[in-house]
């Protein structure tokens, strides 16, 4: 939790966001450190981001988790993930303002995100709104 007093900030515009970092599927080795027991990891999406100024790169992961128990209710975890030879290093997790990561762009200050966001009336599968947020490094 040491960076979450700096975690974001909300952003009006992208003029100093710079390319789109594209977003994969998290690896094996990622969906396991990521288990919780009683939850189900249902999807975990990542996007490379240089967090540390260190190589090797680190991750955004969101992790999307369903209750082992049943239901269709899920919720959503996002955290920093630094890689090493003995598997991922997971951060803590954060809260961001949207609901969900729709882009991620590169950012002098660590990563500008645009969210989905639902507006009134929005069927529960088609968020119509976005949110912006700079996410800081919080390292000076």
């Amino acid at each position: 939790m040491r960076f979450l007093a700096s975690l974001f900030a909300i952003c009006a515009s992208a003029v100093s966001a710079q390319s789109i970092i594209s977003q994969s599927q998290g690896d094996p080795a990622l969906v396991a450190a990521l288990y919780q027991p009683g939850l189900i990891v249902d999807r975990v999406v990542t996007w490379p981001v240089d967090w540390d100024r260190q190589a090797p790169m680190d991750l955004l992961v969101q992790t999307s988790y369903a209750n082992a128990s049943g239901g269709n209710a899920t919720f959503l975890e996002f955290r920093i993930a630094t890689p090493s030879p003995l598997g991922p290093i997971l951060g803590d997790t954060f809260i961001l303002p949207g609901n969900g990561i729709k882009e991620v762009q590169s950012h002098p200050q660590g990563a500008f995100l645009i969210q989905y966001q639902y507006r009134d009336g929005d069927s529960r599968c088609c968020p119509s709104g976005s949110v912006t947020t700079i996410l800081d490094r919080g390292i000076p």
